[in-house]
């Protein structure tokens, strides 16, 4: 049986010479304790491979993160590469099977070494920073409280060196979170525009939920999220959609041309495999915990994980839908969101609204005919095919696209002229419709 899912390794568990105040893997030490030197074995890296290949070839996705993996040592990485491909070879028969590395990292450990490798094996790299010095230091700091944005710095100039292609995670905090445009400027100025902002929303360590207690001093409010997402559109559509990528409007724009997020907390279902480093694996990194332990691969297969009773409990745990998300207007354009951020809100994940669900209420208000006009743009620079008249946001994401050649084929087969009614059912003119579309290099970028 095929089961294609993603593979999230943590080769250091929590383990990271960081110690960043809002970080809630830091606690994960709890289960897994930094004196037993948490570390990623190649022999239990082997088994992952032997189990999994089979299993989700040929979609093979190998996600890196920590804690900060990279203190696993560039030897381990060339050897667990090495691996890969011999694995796969082995189980596959052949050498060419497509395999995805994506790590994220803090950079602040990067060499030139380090690059090198990213780039000579195709990562996909991540890195985090959270604006200028003042913002990202105020929370992200070593374990004496030193600042560390300069030595993250050095590191994207390593990248940089080797012409490494790579993104940018920015956690949404109290120390940007007023500050949309400036934090954009910022990056822009820096020559960073492929970008992703997740907010922070962590509970305080007796609180088993926001509404009995209080979120941490480094967590933001869903007010000050719905209008950071708003200002942050404004000045992204002003600079240009296709000059810079925001990761989470990428994917409503996707959304909106009828194809599926590729982001799990927009998308009707989430769940993926989280390895730690000994082998046990868990559905989600937020669920690192005993009451969502999947099992360990070195005593039971990751078929019979991913088959089993408790994966597919969680799995279905984001369908389960609180009754204001069934009857609201952009539930085909969230659903729900996140399980984790339901948590924190009401202590459950399943029949709950989410944390930043007045965010998003007051984003999709005020902002929907602006995104929609963005992916009509958008999809005629990709050779996309989608109605030019308004429509709702569950009109928009159950229509599939077509491309424009499509389009201009049948018109041709049918021989449809200018001043005919366009075939892909605009009710306007071909001349004024899908003749008139110019597509543009644009096209080959991922969404």
């Amino acid at each position: 049986m095929k089961h294609y899912t993603s593979i999230l390794l943590k080769p250091t568990s929590s383990r990271c010479n960081l110690d960043c105040t809002y970080c809630f893997y830091l606690r994960k030490q709890e289960i897994y304790p930094w004196e037993e030197h948490p570390s990623l074995s190649l022999d239990t890296f082997e088994v992952l491979l032997n189990q999994y290949i089979p299993l989700s070839s040929p979609h093979l996705t190998f996600l890196w993160q920590g804690g900060e993996p990279t203190m696993m040592g560039l030897p381990f990485f060339e050897a667990a590469v090495k691996l890969e491909k011999h694995v796969a070879k082995s189980v596959n028969g052949k050498a060419n099977t497509l395999i995805n590395n994506a790590i994220q990292t803090n950079a602040t450990l990067l060499t030139d070494e380090w690059a090198q490798f990213f780039k000579r094996e195709r990562f996909l790299v991540g890195v985090s920073i959270d604006g200028p010095p003042e913002w990202h230091d105020l929370y992200r700091v070593d374990p004496l409280n030193r600042p560390t944005h300069s030595k993250v710095m050095n590191g994207v100039e390593h990248l940089r060196r080797h012409n490494v292609p790579f993104n940018v995670l920015v956690v949404v905090n109290q120390s940007n979170v007023e500050k949309p445009g400036e934090l954009l400027r910022w990056f822009i100025d820096h020559g960073f525009t492929d970008l992703q902002f997740i907010p922070c929303a962590e509970l305080q360590p007796d609180s088993s939920s926001a509404g009995d207690g209080v979120v941490s001093a480094e967590s933001i409010t869903p007010d000050q999220y719905g209008q950071f997402l708003n200002i942050l559109m404004d000045d992204w559509l002003e600079i240009g959609w296709e000059k810079v990528r925001i990761r989470w409007f990428d994917n409503l724009i996707q959304m909106l041309w009828g194809f599926p997020s590729e982001m799990c907390q927009l998308a009707p279902e989430c769940g993926y495999i989280v390895l730690e480093h000994n082998g046990d694996c868990y559905p989600c990194d937020f669920s690192v915990d005993d009451d969502w332990f999947l099992g360990n691969i070195n005593e039971m297969t990751l078929e019979n994980i991913v088959k089993g009773e408790k994966y597919t409990r969680f799995t279905g745990l984001k369908s389960k839908l609180h009754s204001d998300c069934k009857q609201c207007p952009w539930k085909t354009l969230c659903y729900g969101e996140c399980p984790s951020y339901r948590t924190i809100n009401t202590g459950r994940p399943d029949n709950s609204l989410p944390y930043f669900c007045p965010s998003y209420k007051n984003f999709f208000g005020e902002k929907y005919k602006l995104l929609e006009d963005a992916a009509i743009e958008a999809a005629e620079y990709k050779g996309l095919v989608i109605p030019r008249d308004p429509k709702t946001a569950e009109e928009r994401t159950r229509t599939k696209p077509r491309s424009i050649m499509e389009i201009r084929a049948i018109a041709k087969k049918e021989n449809v002229g200018r001043n005919g009614l366009c075939p892909c059912g605009s009710g306007r003119k071909f001349k004024r419709c899908c003749a008139t579309y110019k597509v543009s290099a644009y096209r080959d970028r991922p969404a």
